[in-house]
């Protein structure tokens, strides 16, 4: 399985629909190449590849005691995400580049019912998915346990429940975890009882929520909007 991205090949006849994908690209330091749509689908070897193709190294996954060490010394800088059944490629591409991009310590999410990280992950992360510390666990509740045991408070991002307050009155003083539920269901309940407060971004026009991708890099940004004020 590759990971970070290093080098984009796009074939001509895709060059302008994948500009927004090759300026990210070239903005995380990707390599960018103009090839013959015949060399790609040699390099695909039969595979479909939409006139794109990512190269990359292997993607290394972070043991979950390790990242606890991470968080520990980072005291109340610290940060984790977490996805409780984030299961489109895309969002959990587009999550993981949020995530790159607001320096979190680590992403965690689960071996089952959640995307993995696959071709389509490292592609809609525009090359960022070797740049942060996956963490790959059996059960999330025991890790939600864990970094809780490790000093994290546990935000839960939920929209729905009526304990919810607005994201715009915490300020994130202390070492934290913000828990993004599922594109159709939001949190589990074994998921969301473990957390320390709930949270949301209140919608003042017409859309009641926001895509689970879109909500991190929200909230993700505010909490270092908050953290360079108080600095």
């Amino acid at each position: 399985m590759q990971g970070s991205l290093q080098v984009l090949r796009v074939a001509p006849n895709a060059w302008g629909r994948h500009k927004s994908l090759r300026e990210s690209a070239r903005a995380a330091g990707v390599a960018v190449r103009r090839e013959p749509g015949e060399s790609l689908d040699r390099r695909a070897e039969g595979r479909r590849h939409q006139g794109v193709i990512g190269e990359g190294g292997e993607v290394n996954f972070t043991e979950m005691s390790d990242f606890l060490k991470t968080l520990r010394e980072r005291g109340n800088n610290g940060m984790a995400l977490i996805l409780d059944g984030v299961t489109d490629p895309y969002n959990f591409g587009a999550i993981l580049r949020s995530a790159a991009a607001a320096n979190v310590d680590g992403v965690v999410f689960q071996e089952r019912r959640s995307a993995q990280v696959n071709d389509s992950v490292i592609r809609a992360s525009a090359g960022t998915v070797g740049r942060i510390p996956l963490v790959r666990v059996v059960n999330l509740g025991r890790a939600v346990d864990e970094l809780k045991d490790a000093g994290l408070w546990i935000f839960g991002m939920s929209a729905s429940s009526d304990n919810s307050r607005s994201y715009l009155d915490e300020n994130f003083d202390r070492a934290s975890a913000i828990i993004l539920g599922s594109e159709g269901d939001g949190l589990r309940l074994k998921i969301e009882e473990r957390c320390d407060s709930l949270l949301k971004i209140e919608m003042p026009g017409k859309t009641n929520s926001l895509n689970v991708s879109a909500t991190a890099a929200i909230v993700l940004f505010r909490v270092i909007a908050c953290r360079e004020k108080k600095s």
